[in-house]
């Protein structure tokens, strides 16, 4: 089994704040925010690999893309022990 997962993250911009929130649905709705599209990137990346060391130290399995559309998506390589 690869160790490299990639999931299709949605951003979403606030008005009134300029923050923009990164959503990765196939990770539970993971989500994190950023004063820009990469600074939210990095923050839901790092919140995303958190949630898949807790599967993996769960023996739980991780969810795998189940389509591919347009947009961006994210790559993260996880270690297979933690």
């Amino acid at each position: 089994m690869s160790n490299e997962f990639e999931y299709k993250i949605e951003y979403e911009a606030d008005k009134e704040s300029g923050q923009i929130t990164a959503t990765i649905p196939e990770l539970n709705h993971i989500s994190s925010f950023g004063d820009s599209f990469a600074e939210a990137e990095s923050n839901v990346r790092e919140a995303a690999l958190g949630y898949l060391e807790v599967l993996v130290k769960e023996k739980k399995e991780i969810p795998r893309s189940v389509f591919h559309t347009e947009g961006t998506y994210l790559k993260i390589f996880v270690p297979q022990t933690v």
